[in-house]
C-alpha cells in the first residue's frame, strides 16, 4: 500500500514526491511537518526568491 499524502497548501493528493516544510520548534520542542506538492513548491519558491532578491541558478 502506497502512502499518498495531501498537499497542505492546495489540498490535492501528491502524484509525485514534493517538498516538506517544517515549522520552527514550539515551546515543547515539537515541530509541524507540512507536505507540499511540486506545483505549490514552485510557487512558494518563486515568492521566496522574489522577496529575498535571489535568482535561480541552473
Amino acid at each position: 500500500m502506497a502512502i499518498r499524502p495531501i498537499c497542505d497548501m492546495c489540498g490535492k493528493e501528491l502524484e509525485r514526491f514534493g517538498a516538506l516544510l517544517f515549522s520552527p520548534p514550539g515551546m515543547n520542542g515539537t515541530v509541524m511537518k507540512y507536505h507540499i506538492c511540486t506545483e505549490c513548491f514552485e510557487s512558494l519558491e518563486g515568492r521566496i526568491r522574489k522577496a529575498s532578491g535571489i535568482s535561480r541558478k541552473g
